[in-house]
């Protein structure tokens, strides 16, 4: 996935937070589902509303 500029930056602190390093928010988001839903509940929601952020901004690009 392509993060947009806009929001580089926020998912940049969001990886600081959080101790992660995939540079791309859905194959971290599929990493994390994979491992345990309960012990990073958060971060998946996180990601997942960050996803869909994102989309919407490249759909309205479009």
């Amino acid at each position: 996935m392509r993060i947009p500029e806009a929001y580089r930056k926020e998912y940049e602190i969001f990886l600081q937070q959080t101790g992660f390093e995939n540079p791309d928010p859905q194959k971290l988001l599929m990493e994390l589902a994979s491992l345990s839903m309960e012990v990073y509940f958060r971060e998946i929601a996180w990601l997942s509303e960050f996803i869909g952020k994102v989309k919407q901004t490249s759909v309205r690009a479009a």
